[in-house]
């Protein structure tokens, strides 16, 4: 997962804008670690997505699955998933 700074760093390079109040919404310092994989959690997108998009609008939506899709995008465990299923040992079901 890319550290709070350096989503603040993409969203910039994406949109223009730094998106810091998402960011820190999902990453902040102030939150404990079980809040964080709360918030990180694909399962708990839509019972968010009211939540952000109250508190930061329709771009923070989009920039808030934004931020999910970039943890998961280098998410190591998933990652080593998609590299198995290439194998063709087994099928997921």
């Amino acid at each position: 997962m890319p550290s709070l700074e350096k989503h603040i760093e993409l969203s910039k390079r994406r949109t223009g804008k730094e998106f810091q109040k998402v960011h820190e919404w999902l990453d902040g310092r102030q939150l404990s670690i079980a809040e964080r994989i709360e918030r990180h959690k694909i399962t708990n997108i839509q019972k968010f997505l009211p939540v952000i998009e109250k508190k930061f609008g329709k771009d923070g939506v989009a920039e808030y699955l934004r931020h999910i899709a970039d943890d998961y995008d280098k998410d190591l465990l998933l990652l080593l998933f998609k590299k198995a299923e290439k194998l063709k040992f087994w099928k997921p079901i």
